[in-house]
């Protein structure tokens, strides 16, 4: 009696087969960003296969050394699949983790004198002091997150301004104070308050979180010229978390032309704030283009649209480990130098010349400012040079080598408010067309002076804009807008 295909075991090693490749299919359909013609290609040369080797699993009319090879066959086709389906996995996931969450981190601590006999907010005998830079509604929910987990009634009060209310706790008129944590970077810059770190130290730790909307212009990113503000905040770990936007560079892509305009902008420059007042800034006064930051990536933007007088439709937001995971993963970067400077910093020494860098070596060599007479317009250039890199490296072949460890490093290390159909689309333009960038990098200038900036409360160093190389960008942001070929300089 002949024995039933369904019981034979080149059946379910078949079976397998089958689930693993629907399994690839289903998430190339969800991917989204494989061109048509290709992935038609691609389901029909999988079926032939299932086909033929289906035909040497179970047909009766195969002979044992065949259906030996076709065991074999697919043991190995399954063996990619498995890996093929971990890497669409990953993929898709990597989407989704690129797209912010609609959430942004902030982190409140209660700072002491690092010699005070407090060890805890139990022990406080007076009023916490606040700067007036905190928002009410925070500072409330602060005292009710006190209350209900340490079960400690604590009183507030405003010491005025961020410096003001850090000198009342260096004059002893407060016991501790109140710091939103992404402000420590700022007050350790003031020359008074260089050994903050080490004269203070945290006794207890308010975390909390707010909504941010995706506040784009969205556009057909296929069709139609766009840009993005990419902006960098000056803190390692989170990306989600709350810092001042130290790296700020506008990218207006033309994907029909493959033409891409960069914009870098000092950090320092002075700049008149716009934005939602409910995110807690101050629309209308003036300060460095750093501090908006302290307010979100879209206050960063609404401040740059009035000063460049154009619309930004997408932010992407990085960290210092950003760059440093994502060059690492990528295998390290080659940096073209030779119109730049040689310099030496954190133990590293950059030559006038086509470097390769890793990924500790790419941070140090785009933050650094003060090796340079031009200081944070030459930081802005190699900046430029290490995105330059980054695009490179991304678009050759050499990225199949480090795919899934660029993955792991990407999904962790941007958040932009362009969606994620936006991103598959152009992935899926960039399969289809084929064909390299012209990517061109201008800077815009100023003057340094000395202001008063309005988060800081006091004043401090900052660059006047020239407006002629504002208007300059402008122009060649238009420029690439309407088809033109990007600018260099």
């Amino acid at each position: 009696m002949k024995r039933k295909i369904w019981k034979t075991p080149g059946w379910y090693l078949f079976l397998l087969l089958l689930i693993l490749s629907i399994a690839a299919v289903v998430q190339v359909v969800v991917l989204g960003v494989i061109p048509t013609l290709y992935l038609v290609i691609g389901i029909v040369a999988l079926l032939l296969i299932n086909l033929l080797l289906y035909f040497m699993l179970v047909s009766r009319r195969v002979n044992k050394i065949n259906r030996i090879l076709g065991s074999v066959l697919t043991v190995f086709v399954c063996a990619a699949l498995i890996v093929g389906n971990l890497y669409l996995y990953k993929t898709n996931s990597l989407f989704g983790n690129i797209t912010h969450s609609g959430e942004q981190r902030h982190e409140l601590s209660v700072v002491v004198k690092a010699d005070s006999d407090i060890e805890s907010i139990g022990d406080l005998n007076a009023s916490i002091a606040t700067s007036s830079s905190t928002d009410a509604d925070v500072i409330s929910d602060f005292v009710a997150d006190v209350k209900n987990k340490e079960n400690v009634d604590v009183q507030t009060e405003d010491a005025g301004p961020l410096l003001d209310m850090v000198q009342t706790l260096y004059d002893d008129e407060s016991e501790a104070i109140l710091l939103d944590e992404s402000y420590r970077s700022m007050i350790s810059e003031q020359e008074e308050y260089s050994a903050f770190e080490d004269e203070t130290k945290v006794i207890y730790t308010y975390v909390y979180y707010t909504e941010i909307s995706a506040n784009t212009s969205a556009v057909d990113v296929t069709q139609e010229p766009f840009t993005v503000l990419v902006t960098g905040i000056d803190t390692y770990g989170s990306i989600a978390t709350t810092s001042r936007s130290d790296v700020n560079m506008l990218v207006t892509v033309n994907p029909v032309t493959k033409n891409i305009q960069l914009v870098s902008i000092p950090r320092d420059y002075y700049v008149e704030t716009d934005c939602d007042p409910n995110l807690g800034c101050a629309v209308g006064e003036m300060d460095k283009l750093t501090h908006t930051g302290l307010h979100g990536a879209d206050t960063t933007r609404a401040t740059l649209e009035k000063l460049f007088g154009i619309d930004i439709n997408y932010t992407l937001r990085v960290n210092f480990s950003s760059v440093q995971n994502i060059v690492d993963a990528l295998g390290g970067i080659t940096v073209d130098n030779t119109d730049g400077y040689a310099f030496s910093i954190g133990g590293y020494t950059f030559t006038q010349s086509v470097m390769e860098l890793n990924g500790d070596q790419a941070l140090m060599f785009a933050r650094e400012r003060k090796s340079f007479a031009e200081g944070d317009r030459e930081r802005g250039r190699n900046q430029m040079r290490v995105i330059q890199g980054m695009i490179d490296k991304a678009t050759s072949p050499a990225i199949l080598t480090s795919y899934m460890s660029f993955l792991d490093a990407v999904g962790d290390s941007f958040e932009t408010d362009m969606s994620s159909s936006d991103i598959r689309a152009l992935v899926n333009m960039q399969l289809s067309q084929g064909g390299s960038w012209t990517i061109g990098s201008v800077s815009v200038n100023g003057t340094g002076g000395t202001d008063y900036c309005y988060e800081l409360g006091n004043y401090a160093y900052v660059m006047y804009p020239d407006m002629d190389t504002v208007e300059a960008a402008v122009e060649a942001i238009q420029n690439v807008e309407n088809g033109g070929d990007p600018t260099n300089g």
